[in-house]
Order: C-alpha cells, then structure tokens, then sequence
C-alpha cells in the first residue's frame, strides 16, 4: 500500500494485529515523530533476543516524579522519594563508552512525468497512461492540462514503465 498523503487505519470494536510470519517489521516516521499511546499497560517483549532503546540526544524514562535521564554521556537519577540500591555488591569502576551510530532513515522519491508526443515533443494534456514501477505497483490515471501525471511514491529509487492507453 502506498499513499501520497495521509493513511488511518481504525478498527472500532475489536483489536487489530499486524504480524510477519517471516521477516522483520519496520515502522518509521521519516520526517516526523512516532507515538505509541495505550490506555492500559504497554509491553515490549523479545523471546530470543535483546530490546534495544538508542536515543541520538536523550532517553528519559518517567514516574510519579522519579527519572532517570541519559543525556550528554551522563545518567541522572531523580525522585521525590528514596533510591533504593539493592545489590550483593557495588563495584566503581573507570568510565566506559558503548556509542552506537546514528540511524539514517531512508528518503522517500516522488515525481511527476510529463506527458510528451514521442514525434513532436510536445506536451499532451488529459493523456490516459500507465506506470508500472520495478516492484509492481501499477498507477493509472489522466494527464493534468499541463500533461502532468499524478505523483508516483516509492521507498527507493526504482525503473518505472509509462505507457500511454
């Protein structure tokens, strides 16, 4: 599925699932910020590997006015209340370093074709085409009057076919 704007999806009475029975699942805001919001409890689970948090300016974790805050290469406990270390042992050690890279989130491509006479060049308005990109996707529709097609979207640069109906 692929949309040039906005894409809800709500299920009134019951729950929704989304599952891969092969693969990973990848969910990214490429411009913007990602909410997870529950009225109830949220749970992150890994059965055979690790749950990895990674935060490029800082990574707060909240509580009835308790935190902890990782920022700046310092962690900073906070509470109205007391801090309980409970531990058969407390060892300070010199300071350590675990930096991991920067995410890059990969930039999406959208473009508009003219739609020109092959002979003559010039620019035909209200054409009906085709364009089929490299993975499949087909797009249909009608030239605007200044021959220009309906914005194509993809995640990654792509071979695309245009043909006119």
């Amino acid at each position: 599925m692929a949309a040039g704007e906005a894409v809800s999806l709500l299920a009134r009475k019951a729950g929704m699932k989304l599952f891969a029975a092969k693969g990973k699942i990848e969910i990214q805001a490429q411009d913007d910020a990602l909410e997870a919001t529950a009225k109830k409890d949220i749970t992150v689970t890994s059965v055979e590997g690790r749950v990895e948090i990674t935060a490029a300016e800082e990574l707060v974790v909240n509580f009835a006015g308790a935190y902890i805050r990782l920022s700046g290469g310092n962690i900073e406990l906070g509470c109205p209340g007391n801090i309980l270390l409970k531990s058969a042992n407390v060892q300070k050690m010199g300071k350590a370093d675990f930096r991991v890279p920067p995410l890059e989130l990969p930039k999406g491509f959208e473009e508009r074709f003219t739609v020109k006479d092959q002979k003559t060049g010039e620019i035909v308005p209200f054409a009906r085409y085709r364009i089929t990109t490299e993975k499949g996707q087909v797009f249909e529709g009608r030239a605007d009057a200044d021959g220009k097609t309906a914005s194509v979207y993809t995640a990654l640069p792509e071979s695309i076919k245009i043909e006119l109906l």
